[in-house]
């Protein structure tokens, strides 16, 4: 059966990047939103994670094709009716079948009243369910952002709203740790001693997110009380970055990627410390259904690889998590220059 995104058949290129990966994310949103039973399609957020390391067109066309194997047989999907935003589409919320209205609502909406009015309205309500499918409605959101495609914000944002996911509020007051480090290395201590034995169960991350929200752990410090909300997301994606290159662990890669992604959507989130309370609800419940609080933590070994040939590598990977994570880590040294950035980055290009 003829693939939807076929190589030959997509538009020729523009001059420059952007207009490349526009036409490619073009042809990417005739894809459904998730593939298989429930996996998100990283496709969109992969394309431009490659256009911003570097990628070339024909490895970018590749990319695409081998991609769109994941969606043979699927019907291609409608561009959103053009018709005005619907009234309340909050009462749609978490509701999947709802993404093709949520998407011709925010397609609307960004044609009403442009991108910065529709992320201040909607990001305060989306963070409410902001572990929604492990955190890829915050990723692919912000990576439409960065690639500055409406049509793919409109498809994102939907998606969030979609799969969007409120998890139960820790029962212990908020907590006050210097750095997120030490705060994630709470969580573990206190689930080794109070849920001695416990581990996530679940098939997918978001299920074992929700198990752990059942935790002692979870509902005594899962709250995290912060001066500056935007400064600490910053911080949360070093500690991340730091735990995945120990671990290589899949769902810390998850924290890693989703963090960077809050820090890009900061800008139209709110700055009051309780507008990111449940973001730190959600990395609370992942960290803890990561399952790395009583994993012993190896040096692990990697070549000696610069940022250059780190790039290199993801570049030619067809795993769309190793595009990500290096792209994340790779944008983060320039806020920010620590060397926990390319220690992730060579654990996610190693064999």
């Amino acid at each position: 059966m003829r693939l939807l995104l076929d190589p030959d058949t997509l538009p020729a290129p523009a001059p420059g990047r952007a207009p490349l990966l526009h036409r490619l994310l073009d042809d990417a949103l005739r894809l459904p939103p998730e593939y298989g039973d429930g996996l998100s399609s990283h496709l969109p957020m992969a394309l431009a994670a490659l256009d911003g390391l570097g990628a070339g067109e024909a490895r970018l066309r590749e990319f695409c094709a081998r991609y769109a194997a994941r969606f043979e047989g699927a019907p291609p999907v409608a561009a959103p009716r053009a018709e005005p935003a619907c009234g309340d589409w909050t009462a749609r919320l978490g509701c999947f079948d709802a993404w093709p209205v949520l998407r011709a609502h925010f397609a609307a909406a960004l044609a009403e009243r442009g991108r910065d009015a529709v992320l201040a309205a909607s990001l305060p309500v989306l963070v409410l369910g902001v572990g929604a499918v492990a955190f890829h409605g915050l990723i692919r959101t912000a990576h439409a952002v960065e690639s500055g495609h409406e049509g793919e914000l409109g498809a994102a944002l939907a998606y969030w709203a979609a799969r969007w996911l409120p998890l139960e509020a820790p029962a212990g007051p908020a907590v006050d740790y210097s750095t997120a480090a030490d705060w994630l290395d709470a969580l573990d201590a206190r689930l080794r001693v109070a849920d001695a034995g416990w581990t996530a169960g679940g098939r997918l991350i978001v299920d074992r997110m929700r198990d752990a929200t059942r935790t002692t752990a979870y509902r005594q410090l899962a709250g995290r009380r912060v001066e500056r909300p935007l400064v600490a997301l910053g911080d949360l994606a070093r500690a991340a970055a730091a735990r995945y290159a120990a671990t290589r662990n899949f769902t810390v890669l998850h924290l890693v990627t989703g963090a960077r992604a809050a820090r890009v959507l900061g800008p139209w989130l709110s700055r009051h410390e309780a507008a990111l309370a449940p973001l730190w609800h959600a990395v609370a419940a992942a960290s803890l259904a990561s399952r790395v609080a009583g994993a012993p933590r190896a040096r692990i070994a990697v070549e000696p690889l610069s940022w250059p040939e780190v790039r290199a590598r993801a570049i030619a990977s067809d795993d769309d998590h190793v595009v990500k994570l290096v792209h994340a880590a790779s944008s983060q040294v320039a806020f920010d220059p620590d060397p926990v950035w390319l220690a992730a980055a060579r654990v996610a290009v190693s064999d």
